[in-house]
């Protein structure tokens, strides 16, 4: 490649070992050789120094000084080649620097390290913070609540004290976990030990009650009794398809399919599913069999609800049975606010004056 007519006067060429052009400084490689040709510029004009990054210009008067160097640091190492007909020097890493180098890395290395312990423990610390030194806000509206439930008398029976160990549990590190699905069919993996928890709680619910497990299944997974009531809807019942509960102003529960007088749906039951309450008699406060008969025959619902949250009389349960038998539906007993006095086989005995 010939540059001659480049105003830098610069020429590359490929030269054979043989060259002897006499006014080309000319440097010998193992297989090429680089060349300044200054005959095709102006001689008062010499071609000027070429600078080079992280390299040396070596001269005569440096070569003494440089010698001495490596005489003083023999564990130095620089290579020396010539390009575009100066010589240079390549300056290696000494092991003193490449040492401090690694000294420095191993500072750099050491600061990030206590800086992440650091860190470590500051999450630690506020992963053991109470609840009143994180959010003393919600802690103190928390105690009003407390003292309100330790001041007062519930007779909600769905809202009684629960003991410390069912707190305990409620409020413990399972809260991190995932289980949906079933013991043995989840759709998260880790769930051995939360299997082991319902597996154990289902067979304790069965023996509670006297079951057979043979005959009798469990599902303990509803935190409460609206949920529990949906999930036998979702499972027995199509979107659209009817049910009959007491009325809430009767007793009743809202997730039985309440709606208020002028029509308007309040619950996923209502909304869902076509609902038809059924009352009480006004005059006596019982239900009205008679007309609960009446009016099941009429609706023909495909689930027909007793039990509510707030009706304090006995139930019929053997004639709800007939009643359900007469019109082809499911009966579904709630018992959330009874189920311990069911458990426990009390005998309730209700003087009515």
């Amino acid at each position: 490649m010939d540059l001659t007519h480049s105003q830098s006067n610069l020429c590359l060429g490929f030269l054979s070992h043989t060259s002897t052009t006499s006014n080309r400084s000319q440097i010998i490689d193992d297989s090429i050789s680089f060349q300044i040709d200054s005959s095709h510029g102006n001689p008062q004009h010499p071609v000027p120094s070429i600078p080079l990054q992280l390299m040396e210009q070596q001269t005569e008067n440096s070569k003494e000084e440089k010698e001495i160097e490596e005489r003083g640091s023999g564990d130095d190492e620089k290579e020396e080649f010539r390009l575009l007909g100066h010589s240079m020097c390549l300056k290696r890493r000494r092991d003193s620097d490449s040492s401090s180098s690694s000294s420095s890395s191993k500072r750099d290395r050491s600061s990030i390290d206590s800086g992440l312990e650091a860190r470590r423990i500051a999450v630690r610390a506020w992963g053991n913070q109470s609840l009143r030194v994180a959010d003393s806000d919600v802690f103190e509206i928390m105690e009003k609540e407390k003292q309100r439930q330790n001041k007062g008398i519930e007779l909600i029976a769905s809202e009684n004290f629960v003991c410390k160990a069912v707190m305990e549990a409620l409020g413990s590190h399972l809260t991190n976990k995932y289980s949906e699905g079933m013991p043995g069919a989840r759709y998260y993996g880790g769930n051995q030990f939360i299997d082991e928890i319902e597996i154990l709680c289902c067979e304790r619910a069965l023996a509670a009650f006297g079951l057979d497990s043979e005959n009798w299944g469990v599902n303990v997974q509803p935190y409460s009794c609206t949920s529990a009531n949906f999930a036998v809807y979702t499972g027995l019942l199509l979107p659209g398809d009817r049910i009959m509960g007491l009325d809430t102003p009767s007793g009743g529960n809202t997730s039985h399919g309440y709606y208020t007088p002028n029509g308007r749906k309040v619950s996923g039951a209502s909304i869902f599913f076509e609902s038809l309450p059924y009352k009480v008699n006004p005059q006596t406060g019982h239900i009205d069999y008679d007309k609960l008969e009446e009016r099941a025959l009429d609706f023909r619902p495909k689930i027909l609800i007793c039990g509510g949250s707030s009706y304090p009389r006995e139930w019929e349960y053997a004639r709800f049975r007939q009643i359900v038998d007469k019109c082809g539906a499911v009966l579904m007993c709630d018992m959330a606010q009874i189920s311990g006095l069911v458990a426990a086989k009390v005998k309730i005995f209700l003087l009515l004056l």
